[in-house]
């Protein structure tokens, strides 16, 4: 057998995904590093766990595993088209975010067409036009890690197909302000869509920071991502969702699988929607959280990112690598950022607040010890 002449042209583009001690599940990480207690603050995960009114309909669910789900997801979509204020036929299921951003790649681009992507955003848009044999155009970032939007225009070609944008961004926290993010969609082609990815919408709370599902309804070329992962914590059920004009909505549709969203996602979505109180303390958990990072940061002299998401990016001024080693032999595992060029930062997820108290504690320790290489992004 011959498998580079049974495989796709693209496939040495492709890389499986690799699960790093940052990527393990917590048990596993305990056996990796021969420890009681571990503290996962790497993958932007909701701490409180999921609302007790979607466990109680995800069980009920169990009940019916013998019976297909909803193919389309009738009932979610009616309750995202409630909640949003647009119609079911602009709301889109999807087998997680991820999907959706796999969905929207084999729905737009062939060989040979852009795709411009942030230097620093999530890895999934990069992988997705991988996948699809198009090229990424990499747009720049502004000094202070922000995503520029002139930049990205100045891509533009005749090429281009899709414009990939994470707001707030993954893995900075940053906001594009409304009104810069509405002048920006105005001059990009109506040929080109702008793909705007707000997986951590519900954790957004200043800055100029808006939603892009008004940008929907005036704009024809814009799709909005979204997820039950973070302030839902549904992240293992894997559930997301997409809103667009009906004619996006329908062109995505044709490419999407049928039952791609299981009938327990799909119970725990609902019930997740009718829990506001879940919201409401996700998202003070996180704001504690937040601060007693930001207020560390501030005394240990630190420079860091003002997040809008569930996750801080701070610049250590050290070897990213060694302090993560440090941490981990500690049992706090974060996320180091070497692969986008970040060499001395680190993103840290927010836990509860009594693991923030104790990743404070551990941090200002690691950041004490003397023999820490010095270093510069």
């Amino acid at each position: 057998m011959n498998l580079t002449q049974m495989v796709r042209s693209v496939y040495p583009n492709l890389t499986p995904y690799t699960c790093s001690l940052a990527d393990l599940p917590v048990e596993e990480m305990k056996q990796a590093l021969g420890l009681e207690q571990v503290y996962k603050l790497s993958f932007n995960e909701n701490p409180l766990g999921p609302s007790p009114k979607a466990i109680a309909a995800m069980q009920q669910a169990l009940t019916q595993l013998n019976l297909y789900p909803s193919s389309s997801g009738e009932a979610v979509l009616n309750k995202i088209a409630e909640k949003e204020g647009v119609q079911p036929q602009n709301v889109i299921l999807s087998n997680g975010a991820d999907e959706m951003i796999i969905l929207v790649a084999q729905t737009f681009l062939e060989p040979e067409d852009e795709a411009i992507i942030p230097q620093i955003c999530f890895v999934q848009y990069l992988a997705s036009t991988n996948l699809m044999g198009a090229k990424p155009v990499f747009s720049p970032m502004k000094e202070d890690l922000g995503i520029d939007l002139d930049g990205a225009l100045q891509k533009i070609t005749d090429k281009t197909k899709v414009i990939f944008l994470c707001n707030p961004n993954n893995p900075t926290g940053t906001v594009i302000p409304a009104d810069e993010l509405r002048a920006f969609v105005a001059r990009v082609p109506e040929n080109v869509l702008v793909v705007i990815d707000e997986a951590y919408h519900e954790f957004a709370d200043g800055d100029g920071y808006a939603s892009s599902v008004e940008l929907t309804r005036d704009f024809a070329n814009v799709f909005v991502i979204r997820t039950f992962s973070k302030v839902y914590s549904l992240a293992a059920a894997r559930i997301g969702y997409g809103i667009g004009q009906t004619e996006l909505v329908d062109a995505v549709n044709h490419v999407r699988p049928p039952f791609n969203v299981n009938s327990i996602a799909q119970a725990g979505a609902l019930a997740s929607l009718d829990d506001a109180e879940h919201v409401a303390a996700s998202r003070q958990n996180n704001a504690i959280g937040k601060k007693l990072l930001c207020d560390t940061f501030d005394e240990l002299g630190l420079t860091y990112l003002k997040s809008q998401a569930n996750f801080v990016c701070v610049d250590t001024g050290r070897d990213g690598k060694a302090v993560f080693d440090r941490l981990a032999e500690r049992g706090f595992i974060v996320r180091t950022l070497a692969g986008y060029g970040l060499k001395s930062s680190l993103r840290i997820s927010i836990g509860r607040e009594e693991e923030m108290r104790a990743f404070v504690a551990a941090f200002k320790e690691v950041m004490q010890e003397s023999d820490l290489p010095t270093i510069k992004n």
